[in-house]
């Protein structure tokens, strides 16, 4: 039933909540401190270098290497081959570029961290604000002009974004980088802005002409992405990579960080199948799916395997998807699924900063079934009842009180109201970062509580997060670095979630109550909103702890080695209580449910043990990085369980005071051991030509000696035409373009047994013997001893382009190749009750295209805006099934030639009509139709087994043999992986306001509609509404069949039940304002954003069911509803 909420008592608890989180905030101001970065610190570095006879560009990358520091110039201005001298001994950098630099007429400046060097005769324009010296230019009043290039390639700038500071008056450069603009006066100051280059401020003066060179922003150049044991350049990656912005998804509600991926990357395919608080039970594919068995791609945080769900997403700063072989193949045996490497925020060098995030949300069903109310569903339950041969159940007047509502026995209820409702959360997140050149640390706590829109649903979770990094001894040549993470989570929920959600299709003439208020038992046995009443509850407690403890040693210039030592620990307590309870049934009698207990405890422990060795160098044209590592990894899983029965009351369900003659227990253990070997090699030449190769060597305990060895290779090249003269000569709008290539084999060993190869015996097969029950042990599971890796062999071709003008392009084809494919194949009856063996037998191809384009573009009148397009099209196929073809279980089956889990059954041809029958007396219309015996007419299609009558379905003879049967006339009927997945990303920013928009879809993708409302009067179950247009004589032109209570008519596979699932959904929108600074630093705060969101906008679908986003292949209706989410955030900062 709905329940009256307060919206003035929400608020009031928001704006405590707010109050008290922001004086906590404000605390830890308290605490912070400064420390300086100024650029003469920068300059004070110590250098002892010895060079004689090399060119300038090498000294400058030595210098780059010893003091850590990077050099920003264009090689066209300044003589970079020019072969220099350097002795220095513990000499000061600055002192060491002044004798460098100076006899060569050579300037340099620290700006933003990097150390420009320009010519010295030439005036570089500063992104800070300075003033042009005076030269000899023309005095125009209140009118300037110029040009504008860059510094990178001295070319014309079209498109900057030209503006007087402190006004909205401005104008941007034409094709030839020229531009023309009124001033009021002298003391004007022109702000240039253009994607890729520094944004530059500049007072005219009594200047009328300003040429102007901006200077690169390097740092999208020098953008680095997390790949596999490290990091590499954005611009040398030569495999595919796809990253997250994770700054654009921060004020987004998103309670599991597997909702960070949807629609972000292209070739990844993340669906959000149930709103459940605190487990939206993703679905992640990377490049289709590849194998028959888990296809959940590897998660690392932070470098350790662990489950997406596990860390906040307020604590991500990044997210990199390793998609091709290539880039994955370092981690081998777990890869072939694709790699989510998340890092986690970490300290800084610079002064303390304390965040705090906040938002409070509500919660609704995105979208509930339209199903009949009570008229509706008597009258159409009368004629299913004479359609069927039966007499009406429900009379005239019993019709009428369910109209009427007079009697509580004769109710109107929809029961998707009485089990779903609006549901409030929050969320709150802490963060603390800082330190020095020698320790930096980072501190995150959050707190979510989030209640689920059924009843009795409540999650609450606790995440802490804490990084630390000391540096010691000389030029900090050693590292060590310590992570602590772990989270406790609380989940209330019904002790039968499934048949709650289940009960919620319930038909609305059964009662909930009577007129006593006691609850009715649905068709005499269970009531399952009033079990939950009564106190049939479900607890699960889960504890999860991670450390990780990490050295890194430079041996020597270039070469360094690192030790990784990681632990985690999961401790889970389920509790299900099923309350004693009476349940009144119609015929006036109760039906009692007795109270039961069951306890469920699991610990989870895994260790790592990661050995590294590290060495890169550079040296003339040359750039090479090498990588050797040995990795070993440890799992184990203790349970154990506990049942009574019958227990004193409702109010202390515990184990001790349950009936011991009803006791049970067990428990059991099993584990699991990888080891591997790795080793990379990196080749740049020049800057433009790229290589890469990658070898592992993996070992599974799930393969038997002789078979438990894989080795998994993987090469890949890359070219960066940008670099090429004919390109930064005639086309200097390019600023990055490259080509790649990569080839690569994985392993995968990813089953569900870690004993597949090895015979079993379980407890529990009791015996008789004598008269007398004998407890015993047996064999429930066959072996196969010749199983081993399934392989998966993967190509891609790839082009990435970035242009001047703020678009950037990439462009990937791929194809993915698995053989040898584990899976376990049906056996026969007379074998018994026993698990098939697992077997080698499948092989399956995915290819497919992706395509992102993205948009940056500044505007003169400070307005921002960016756009982003993601586009991916996968082809997903079973090409070998070993002579097994085809595999069938139930409404899905593996076919060669199709997608892994397609849909199968019968095509159906429309319904069988009157005119396809025969009937006694000739036909004689004035029969009525229910006292008419069909005969089908000759040539007319018929069905084995099945004798049809008009309104029936009427299925496709596909063999032609003029009779449909099973063996014969099934095939495909729909699949569960779409054609095209795309998102569309937009956003805006002027002066302090941001928008947002996050539009995500799929399309040509199928689900299958659920039993109970897809087959009328299915057990106690409501009818979809759709079911008015049911056919009958009078309505013969419809697509549904008949009513009858005959499921062997209605409940057939067939592409009836088959929906088109496809979908475009506003995944999100947001809008936003930031307080201005000038105000905010006078009281000691650095920002604050307040934004209002919604999750799950709008959707445009055609599906039937709960969600498009649910399970495609659920044939019953035990999804949980996907939720649209109404919040309203703080962002602050220290």
């Amino acid at each position: 039933m709905k329940k009256n909420r307060q919206c003035s008592g929400l608020l009031l608890t928001i704006m405590k909540i707010s109050f008290y989180q922001i004086v906590l905030a404000i605390t830890f101001v308290a605490v912070s401190k400064a420390h300086d970065g100024m650029a003469q610190d920068f300059l004070n570095k110590s250098l002892t270098l010895k060079a004689e006879d090399v060119k300038l560009r090498v000294a400058l990358s030595q210098i780059e290497h010893l003091t850590n520091v990077q050099f920003v110039y264009s090689s066209k201005s300044i003589e970079v081959n020019k072969k220099v001298n350097i002795n220095a001994s513990e000499s000061k950098l600055s002192e060491v570029l002044d004798g460098l630099l100076k006899p060569m007429k050579i300037s340099f400046k620290v700006i933003g961290g990097q150390i420009i060097l320009n010519p010295a005769e030439e005036h570089l324009i500063s992104p800070k604000e300075v003033s042009l010296p005076k030269e000899n230019t023309e005095v125009l009043e209140q009118s300037v002009s110029g040009k504008v290039i860059g510094g990178d390639n001295n070319q014309a700038l079209p498109g900057v974004s030209i503006q007087i500071k402190g006004t909205n008056k401005g104008t941007t450069t034409d094709e030839k980088g020229n531009f023309r603009l009124s001033v009021p006066d002298e003391k004007a100051i022109l702000i240039f802005t253009s994607v890729g280059y520094q944004k530059t401020e500049i007072t005219v003066g009594n200047r009328s002409v300003l040429n102007v060179t901006l200077i690169a922003d390097v740092s999208s150049l020098n953008e680095v992405v997390v790949v596999g044991y490290g990091t590499q350049k954005k611009v040398n990656l030569t495999g595919a990579v796809g990253t997250v912005n994770m700054e654009e998804l921060q004020s987004r509600p998103l309670t599991n960080s597997s909702a960070a991926l949807q629609g972000q990357i292209p070739g990844v395919y993340a669906a959000q199948t149930s709103g459940k608080p605190g487990d939206d039970n993703a679905v992640i594919n990377i490049r289709g799916v590849g194998t028959l068995n888990n296809s959940n791609p590897l998660v690392l945080i932070d470098g350790f395997p662990a489950n997406i769900n596990d860390v906040n997403p307020q604590d991500i700063q990044t997210i990199s998807v390793l998609k091709d072989a290539s880039s994955a193949a370092i981690y081998g045996n777990r890869a072939a699924n694709g790699v989510i490497i998340i890092t986690t925020k970490r300290g800084t060098s610079k002064k303390i900063q304390v965040s705090y995030n906040a938002y409070f949300g509500m919660q609704e069903s995105t979208s509930l079934p339209k199903v009949m109310n009570s008229e509706q569903y008597a009258t159409l339950y009368n004629e299913a009842s004479i359609n069927s041969g039966r007499q009406p159940r429900y009379t005239a007047a019993e019709i009428q009180k369910f109209r009427d509502g007079s009697d509580p026995l004769y109710p109107n209820i929809n029961y998707f109201d009485v089990y779903y409702d609006k549901a409030p959360m929050q969320n709150h997140s802490l963060s603390l970062t800082g330190g020095d050149d020698n320790l930096k640390y980072a501190f995150m706590l959050s707190n979510l509580s989030q209640k689920g829109i059924l009843i009795a649903n409540q999650y609450d979770r606790i995440n802490f997060r804490s990084n630390l990094d000391a540096y010691f001894l000389k030029n900090k040549a050693l590292r060590l670095s310590g992570r602590i993470a772990g989270n406790r989570s609380n989940r209330l929920s019904p002790a039968d979630e499934w048949n709650t959600k289940w009960y919620a299709t319930t038909a609305p003439v059964w009662p909930l109550r009577n007129s006593k208020g006691e609850y009715v038992a649905v068709i005499g046995e269970r009531n399952f909103y009033g079990e939950t009443m009564a106190g049939s509850t479900a607890t699960d407690l889960r504890h999860q702890f991670n450390g990780q403890i990490e050295a890194q040693y430079t041996i020597l210039d270039g070469l360094s080695a690192e030790l990784d030592l990681g632990y985690n620990w999961i401790q889970t307590q389920t509790n299900r209580y099923h309350a004693n309870i009476s349940l009144y049934k119609l015929d006036g009698n109760y039906n009692k449910l007795p109270s039961d207990l069951s306890e469920n405890n699991q610990q989870d422990s895994q260790t790592l043990l990661n050995g590294l060795l590290r060495y890169n160098k550079s040296f003339g044209k040359h750039d090479i990085a090498l990588l050797a590592g040995y990795s070993e990894e440890s799992f184990r899983t203790d349970w154990s369980n506990a049942y009574r029965k019958n227990f004193v009351n409702n109010t202390q369900p515990e184990l001790g005071l349950g009936d011991a003659a009803t006791m049970s227990n067990g428990g059991g253990a099993y584990d699991l051991g990888l080891k591997s070997v790795f080793g990379r090699v990196g080749y740049i030449f020049n800057n433009r030509y790229l290589f890469e190769a990658n070898v592992r060597r993996d070992g599974s305990s799930r393969f038997r000696e002789g078979l438990k060895w894989g080795t998994f290779p993987s090469f890949s090249a890359g070219w960066r035409i940008s670099e090429e003269n004919f390109i930064k000569d005639e086309i200097p709008g390019i600023r990055e373009l490259k080509l790649r290539a990569s080839w690569g084999r994985l392993g995968n060993q990813n089953i569900n047994s870690n004993y597949a190869y090895v015979s079993t015996l379980s407890s529990g097969q009791n015996y008789t013997l004598g008269g007398a029950l004998k407890p015993g042990v047996a064999a429930t599971a066959l072996a196969n001893t010749d199983i081993s890796w399934e392989t998966t062999t993967q190509t891609n071709i790839g082009a990435d382009l970035t242009l001047s003008n703020g678009f950037s392009f990439t462009l990937d084809y791929f194809q993915k190749k698995t053989d040898d494919i584990l899976m376990q194949i049906p056996i026969p009856i007379t074998m018994g009750d026993l698990t098939p063996p697992f077997q080698n037998v499948g092989k399956v191809k995915n290819s497919g295209i992706e395509f992102a384009v993205s948009y940056r573009k500044k505007f003169a009148n400070k307005l921002n805006f960016g756009a982003t397009v993601n586009l991916s099209h996968i082809r997903n196929e079973i090409t070998d099934l070993y002579g097994r073809s085809p595999i069938i279980n139930g409404q899905k089956a593996y076919i060669e030639g199709y997608a892994i889990n397609s849909f199968y059954g019968y095509q159906t041809d429309g319904l069988y009509q009157i005119s396809d029958f025969n009937w006694q007396n000739n036909n004689d219309a004035s029969i009525p139709n229910s006292q008419r015996k069909y005969t089908l007419k000759e040539g007319v299609v018929t069905v084995a087994n099945f004798n049809p009558q008009p309104g029936d379905f009427k299925f496709k003879d596909l063999n032609g043999d003029g009779k449909v049967t099973m063996d014969k006339d099934r095939t495909i009927i729909g699949k569960q992986f779409p054609d095209l997945t795309y998102s569309v990303q937009l956003n805006a920013d002027w002066k302090g306001f941001d928008v947002s928009m996050f539009w995500q879809g799929v399309q040509g993708i199928q689900g299958y509609g659920f039993q109970e409302l897809y087959i009328p009067f299915s057990n106690f179950s409501n009818n979809g509404i759709w079911w008015m247009d049911r056919w009958t004589p009078e309505n013969p032109n419809t697509k549904y069949p008949r009513l009858v209570f005959d499921e062997t008519r209605t409940n057939i596979h067939s592409d009836f039940f088959v929906e088109n699932a496809s979908y475009l959904r506003l995944k999100n929108i947001e809008i936003g304002y930031t307080l201005p600074t000038s105000v905010l630093s006078k009281i000691g705060i650095g920002s604050i954003r307040i934004y209002s969101n919604i999750q799950n906008a709008l959707t445009f679908s055609k599906f039937k069911g709960f969600d498009p986003e649910q399970p495609v292949d659920q044939v019953r209706a035990q999804a949980y509803p996907q939720v649209r989410i109404y919040t309203l955030g703080l962002n602050v900062k220290f």
